[in-house]
């Protein structure tokens, strides 16, 4: 190495040293696009899935609009306005607030799975249709009587076999008997995942429109967005999981470092550092160097080469016995 500088550090070679190091300010990365994600809102189906869900939902749609024209001899557009998930929650949680009378749906009339809503009004609305009355005896929040119940089962059941023809051939699901006011008292679990599907039907040369809700677990949805039905993984041995995960260890990538030996040099001395100068380590010629995994010291062992690469031959186990191996592991 060359002799020390006598001069003092110079505003330059302190430029220089900074500018080794990288002191240079290092702007702030911009701030990624990240879409909201809400863990209090389930996620079964992603947007693809979402899509491929609502373009199903529109033929439906189109199927209702020919079941209610059909019943009430009168054009009727029916267009999806929203379809969302939700967990099932408490049993009131289902429908939402606001009363409404519901026709349940399910494998049997004792198992409802899904169900169609339709609110107060509407369900007036369309019985006093079917009777052919201009309008309803009494206010619109009246009960309704046997009969205009037996015709809005009716009317609702023909809706709910529309939107259940794309699930035919996956679901054999039957309509209830009657419908009900109030919680349909679906056999949900709490934590079950649920779509809520809403309708919007307009009746020809009206400006009103109408919502019904149909409800469904998203698990029954799945054969209409391409997914297969989930199962659950059969338990394996823990035998099997040890041997599974050694393998998985085992082929683990390991970076290890050599190191030939480190001194300690001043900033002055390491600013006056240039070609063909001379730097004395810490370790005489020898001495073994360090295998280093993991800033741990585990392995020792003395240069050498292989095909045509420098290599290690290791010589010593830090943890073990100091037994000279005779392969030579390269240095990357």
């Amino acid at each position: 190495m060359t002799g020390p500088s006598v001069d003092n550090l110079s505003r330059a070679k302190i430029r220089r040293l900074l500018a080794a190091v990288g002191s240079a300010h290092t702007p702030d990365a911009a701030t990624p696009q990240a879409t909201q994600y809400d863990w209090r809102d389930p996620h079964y189906f992603n947007e693809q899935q979402h899509n491929q869900l609502a373009a199903v939902v529109s033929q439906v749609a189109a199927r209702v609009a020919e079941r209610l024209t059909h019943f009430q001899n009168c054009e009727f557009t029916v267009m999806p306005a929203s379809i969302t998930q939700h967990f099932a929650g408490a049993p009131g949680d289902v429908m939402g607030p606001g009363q409404s009378y519901c026709l349940t749906f399910g494998p049997d009339h004792d198992t409802p799975r899904g169900v169609l809503a339709v609110g107060d009004e509407t369900a007036l609305k369309w019985v006093t249709q079917l009777l052919g009355d201009s309008e309803s005896d009494g206010g619109s929040d009246r009960a309704l009587s046997s009969l205009e119940e037996s015709l809005l089962c009716d009317l609702t059941t023909g809706v709910v076999e529309a939107c259940l023809t794309p699930l035919r051939s996956h679901h054999d699901f039957r309509t209830a008997p009657h419908v009900v006011k109030g919680d349909p008292n679906l056999q949900l679990e709490h934590a079950e995942e649920i779509c809520r599907i809403t309708f919007q039907i307009t009746q020809a040369d009206s400006n009103e429109s109408d919502e019904v809700l149909l409800v469904l677990p998203c698990r029954v949805l799945e054969p209409l967005v391409g997914q297969g039905a989930r199962t659950t993984p059969a338990a394996s041995a823990p035998e099997e999981c040890s041997r599974v995960l050694m393998e998985h260890v085992q082929q683990m990538p390991v970076t290890i470092t050599a190191r030939l030996a480190s001194t300690l040099l001043n900033v002055e001395q390491l600013l006056d550092l240039a070609p063909d100068d001379v730097v004395l380590l810490n370790k005489t010629i020898d001495a073994p160097i360090d295998l280093i995994i993991d800033d741990r010291v585990l392995f020792r062992g003395r240069p050498a080469q292989s095909n045509g690469r420098y290599a290690v031959c290791v010589t010593e186990s830090v943890a073990g016995s100091s037994q000279e191996r005779s392969t030579a592991a390269p240095i990357n």
